[in-house]
C-alpha cells in the first residue's frame, strides 16, 4: 500500500481496484451495474466567458469545438450522452443540426437545459442581467420556461423528456410537469453547496443549496429537496444531482474539488505526474465507490457527469494546460467504456435513467444509504448517509458514530426561492443538526453545538464517545436498515 502525492493533497489507491466485487451471486451482480448519465451542454455563451470576453465569435467557436470533443470522447468508447440544449444554443442552426445527427447516429437524447440563458436574445427580450431561473419571480419563471420549451419544439418538432438547472424548485418542476408532461427527468440541485462553497469561489456563486439527496430521487411536490412520500406527493419526474461527489470530502470541505467531473479533480490538485503523464487514481476510486453503493441499495448504483465546454477552456484552467484538461476528460470516458465492456456499467440517457430508477424503486419507502470511506487521504474515517422521505441524516464514526447532520424531510417545509421571496439565495433544506455550521469543541462540550453523541459516566469520571474513533457495519433487516458501530474501549 503506497501513499502518493497529488498536488497539494494526497490520495491512495489500493491494488488494482479501490473496491473489489461486493455482491454475492451473479443475479445480484447483474443488478449492481452502474447506471451512468453523461450529460453535455453546448454553449454559445460559455460558462464564465460571456461577461469576461464579451461573447466574441472566436470564444463561441471554441466552445462548439470543445462540445464536439466531449461528444467524440464519449462516442469513441461506445457511450451515449444526453445533450442538454441551452436557450442560447437554440438560436444556432449548426448546434441543432449536430444534436439531431448525434441523436440519430448514437442514440443520444436531446434535452433542454435551463442553464445557458444569458445571450443577446434573452437580455433584449427580458431586459435583465439576471439569468438564474430559480431566482426569478413566479410569473417570470413561467414565461422563461414557456419560451425555452416552445423554442425547443420549434427547432426539433417534439418536447424534451429531460431538463435541468443547477437548482429547480418545486414550483418550477410542478409547472414544467403540468405544462410539458413529456418531461420525466431533471437535474435539480447540487449536493452540499452551502456556505462552505465560498471557501474557494469566484464571484459567480449565487445560491446555497445544502440538504438534498446525493443519488437520484423522486422530488416531493412541496419541496424539490425532499423525496416523495406517496403517489400524491410525487412530482412526476425523477431528479438527479448536478454532480456525483465524494460524500465525505465534499461534506468536510469545498465540494467543487471532489467530484466525478474530472476538471473538479484537477482544480483540487488531486493528481500526480510521472513518466507516463498525468494520473488521477482518486477519480477512478471515486467512480468505484459509487459502484460500491450497490451493496447498500439493493443492487442500485448510479454515477453522473455534467460538464459544460467552459471547463475545458483552451487557455487552460487551474494551472492546468488544455492538454491536461482534455486528457483527463478522455481518460475518464475510457474508464467508463472499460466498465461497460466488462458488463459493470450501463450508459443511459436521462429519460432512460428515470424509467430504470422507478423500476428499481417500486414504492416510496426505500431509503438511499451510503457507508462512505475516506478515499482521498486513506484514513479510517467513515460516514454513513441515509435519505428517505422522512429524513436525511449522517453519522460520523470518526466521532463514535455521532450524528452530524439531520434534515426533517417529514416536515415537508415549503421553501420558496427567487426575487420577492424571503429566500432569494438560500434554498437549503433546513437542518436540525449540521456539524460544520453550528459546532466545534467549545460549543459541543458546552452543550450548545449540534453534534449529538453519547457520554459514559463511571465512578465520577465521564467520557464522551464523540472522542472515540470507530467503524460502522451495515445490515438490512426485516425492519429496515441497521447500522452498528464497532465497540470502543473507554478508559
Amino acid at each position: 500500500m503506497k501513499l502518493k502525492k497529488y498536488g497539494g493533497n494526497c490520495a491512495i489507491r489500493i491494488g488494482k481496484r479501490a473496491f473489489p466485487e461486493i455482491l454475492a451471486n451473479k443475479e445480484e451482480q447483474a443488478l449492481s451495474k452502474l447506471a451512468l448519465n453523461i450529460i453535455h451542454r453546448p454553449e454559445l455563451s460559455p460558462e464564465y466567458a460571456e461577461r469576461a470576453l464579451g461573447g466574441k465569435r472566436d470564444v463561441r467557436d471554441e466552445s462548439l469545438d470543445i462540445f464536439l470533443f466531449q461528444q467524440e470522447s464519449a462516442h469513441e468508447y461506445g457511450l451515449k450522452t444526453t445533450i442538454q440544449i441551452t436557450y442560447a444554443s437554440l438560436f444556432s442552426d449548426k448546434i441543432v443540426a449536430i444534436a439531431k445527427e448525434h441523436h440519430a447516429k448514437y442514440g443520444d437524447e436531446i434535452g433542454l437545459s435551463l442553464l445557458g440563458l444569458p445571450c443577446k436574445q434573452f437580455r433584449e427580450k427580458y431586459q435583465t442581467e439576471d439569468f438564474c431561473i430559480w431566482m426569478f419571480d413566479e410569473e417570470r419563471k413561467k414565461a422563461i420556461i414557456d419560451d425555452c420549451f416552445s423554442l425547443f419544439y420549434k427547432k426539433f418538432g417534439f418536447y424534451p423528456e429531460s431538463t435541468g438547472s443547477y437548482f429547480l424548485d418545486a414550483f418550477s418542476i410542478n409547472y414544467i410537469k403540468e405544462k410539458y408532461p413529456s418531461v420525466k427527468c431533471a437535474v435539480a440541485t447540487c449536493w452540499e453547496e452551502g456556505p462552505k462553497a465560498y471557501h474557494t469561489c469566484n464571484n459567480s456563486w449565487y445560491t446555497f443549496m445544502d440538504g438534498g439527496p446525493w443519488n437520484p430521487w423522486i422530488p416531493s411536490k412541496v419541496n424539490s429537496h425532499c423525496p416523495a412520500s406517496s403517489e400524491e406527493d410525487d412530482s412526476g419526474i425523477v431528479a438527479i444531482p448536478h454532480l456525483s461527489r465524494d460524500l465525505l470530502a465534499c461534506f468536510d470541505g469545498n465540494g467543487s474539488n471532489f467530484g466525478t467531473h474530472p476538471q473538479n479533480v484537477l482544480r483540487g490538485m488531486i493528481y500526480y505526474e510521472d513518466e507516463k503523464g498525468t494520473e488521477y487514481p482518486y477519480l477512478y476510486n471515486l467512480i468505484d465507490q459509487y459502484r460500491h453503493l450497490a451493496k447498500y441499495n439493493d443492487g442500485f448504483c448510479y454515477n453522473m457527469m455534467f460538464v459544460g465546454p467552459g471547463w475545458l477552456n483552451k487557455a487552460g484552467r487551474w494551472e492546468s494546460p488544455y492538454e491536461r484538461l482534455a486528457k483527463s476528460y478522455k481518460d475518464v470516458m475510457k474508464y467508463y467504456g472499460k466498465l461497460k465492456q466488462e458488463g459493470k456499467c450501463v450508459d443511459m440517457t436521462m429519460s432512460e435513467l428515470a424509467d430504470y430508477y422507478r423500476e428499481m424503486h417500486p414504492n416510496y419507502k426505500r431509503a438511499e444509504c451510503a457507508l462512505w470511506k475516506d478515499i482521498l487521504y486513506g484514513s479510517d474515517k467513515e460516514y454513513f448517509w441515509y435519505a428517505s422521505p422522512a429524513l436525511r441524516c449522517c453519522l460520523d464514526f470518526n466521532q463514535g458514530g455521532a450524528m452530524i447532520d439531520l434534515r426533517p424531510y417529514v416536515a415537508r417545509i415549503p421553501q420558496e426561492c427567487g426575487i420577492g421571496t424571503k429566500n432569494v439565495y438560500d434554498v437549503s433544506y433546513p437542518y436540525i443538526i449540521q456539524a460544520n455550521y453550528r459546532a466545534g469543541y467549545f460549543t459541543h462540550y458546552a452543550g450548545a453545538g449540534t453534534v449529538k453523541s453519547c457520554k459514559v459516566h463511571y465512578h465520577g469520571q465521564s467520557a464522551d464517545l464523540c472522542l472515540c474513533r470507530t467503524m460502522g457495519k451495515f445490515e438490512k433487516t426485516a425492519k429496515g436498515v441497521k447500522v452498528t458501530a464497532d465497540p470502543v474501549t473507554v478508559g
